[in-house]
């Protein structure tokens, strides 16, 4: 059995970690504005009007399972959804799209 400090263990907190729970891979570059895109027409097909199957962007379904994880409710997708201000900026923050 291996301790800590006798030379044949890993130091404490020295481990890597991985989380157990599954995530939405957060894009980078050119696919982050993509899916800014997507969250915007997934916020909008959730408040204001259904976007029907066959116009959907490629990443909408990522797009809501991410939406899912942010955890807002209706009133605050409606303002993120409804204008480019503060609320869509907050709301691309708490999805880890800011760029």
């Amino acid at each position: 059995m291996t301790t800590p400090g006798n030379g044949t263990g890993p130091e404490p907190g020295s481990r890597t970690i991985i989380p157990l729970m599954a995530a939405v891979a957060r894009p980078r570059g050119e696919r982050l504005g993509l899916m800014r895109e997507a969250v915007v027409q997934v916020v909008g097909h959730l408040v204001l009007e259904a976007v029907p199957q066959d116009q959907r962007s490629p990443l909408f379904g990522q797009a809501r399972d991410l939406l899912s994880e942010a955890g807002w409710g209706l009133d605050e997708l409606f303002e993120a959804a409804t204008q480019d201000g503060p609320a869509r900026r907050d709301l691309f923050r708490a999805l880890g799209l800011e760029g």
